[in-house]
């Protein structure tokens, strides 16, 4: 089947990125071992029918690597690689040695080429909680070895998939949110990043079908206004958080200003970045009576500014979706 074909076909299903996809889909078919064209039909058609494009052809592109992905789990967003950016940042923060003098490039660099992550001689211990098939701990992990990396999440499907994409390094748990860690890690995370579902119940109509079909309902909604595990996921965090760790949530940007005022309530300083869709958001907080390693010495707001210009020349390389 003609390249062009393709792309009508899949424009014709409402495919907004039907060239990208045309191209993938034209890859995919090109590895099979059977007959390619009858390979490329089915791929189409499972495409047109609403599966999802990554749960189709094995993998997703996020942030410059290629996560492979099966169908019925929760597919990564494009719009999560703010929030593993913001991780690596503080990460990086919290092991200090980001070195913030010099051009944008510079800080984007060293914040990439890190080959030790450690502090008083403990590497900086990272957790994604929800973490689904490991996207933002992958990406911590390749871009600051070193840092221990947990993984969380109540799918063990999932789970067994983010194990393989972070490597053997990383640490699984089955967790009810954060409940289910191993006391032993009790005051001992430097960052906790992660994207707890929030799409409120009743948004359920408005959602494409390659989500509400093919995504588990527990990885999507998050009760009547989408928050419900978000508050779960603050207050738990006290228990977990090492000193001057942070927790940082992606949510809707509308949802932001509730998600705010309950953790300040729960003792945390929030902040937040806007992500480049302007829907949504990466809420940042902060323990009030803990020292924030983000902002000693005023690095934090250097470092911030340094890599976010520097984002889509050397972070993120152009994915689809």
């Amino acid at each position: 089947m003609d390249p062009p074909k393709v792309v009508a076909r899949l424009r014709e299903a409402g495919c907004v990125f039907a060239e990208d996809e045309a191209r993938i889909l034209m890859e995919a078919a090109q590895g099979s071992v059977s007959d390619q064209e009858s390979s490329l039909t089915e791929l189409i058609a499972r495409r047109v029918a609403g599966e999802p494009l990554e749960q189709i052809v094995g993998w997703v592109e996020f942030a410059g690597q290629r996560l492979p992905v099966v169908p019925g789990v929760f597919v990564p967003r494009q719009r999560t690689a703010l929030l593993a950016e913001r991780s690596i940042l503080a990460v990086q923060a919290a092991t200090d040695t980001v070195q913030t003098t010099g051009s944008a490039v510079q800080a984007a660099n060293a914040v990439r080429d890190v080959t030790d992550a450690t502090e008083n001689g403990r590497p900086a211990r990272f957790l994604e909680a929800f973490c689904g098939v490991g996207a933002v701990a992958t990406t911590v992990a390749s871009a600051i070895p070193g840092t221990q990396i947990h993984l969380g999440d109540h799918d063990e499907t999932a789970l067994r998939w983010a194990q393989d994409n972070v490597g053997p390094c990383a640490q699984a748990h089955l967790l009810d949110c954060l409940v289910g860690l191993p006391q032993a890690l009790s005051g001992s995370f430097d960052v906790i990043s992660a994207v707890p579902p929030y799409v409120p119940d009743s948004a359920a109509q408005f959602l494409p079908r390659e989500a509400s079909e093919h995504e588990p309902a527990t990885a999507l909604f998050g009760g009547v206004d989408g928050l419900d595990l978000v508050r779960r996921l603050v207050s738990e965090s006290r228990e977990w958080l090492a000193p001057g760790g942070v927790v940082l949530i992606e949510l809707g940007a509308a949802q932001y200003t509730n998600a705010a005022e309950f953790a300040e309530a729960q003792g945390f300083t929030a902040t937040s970045t806007l992500g480049e869709d302007e829907q949504s958001v990466v809420l940042e907080l902060q323990l009030n009576e803990r020292r924030n390693p983000m902002n000693e010495n005023n690095r934090w707001p250097e470092v911030a500014r340094s890599c976010t210009d520097a984002r889509r020349r050397h972070f993120w390389p152009a994915v689809v979706g």
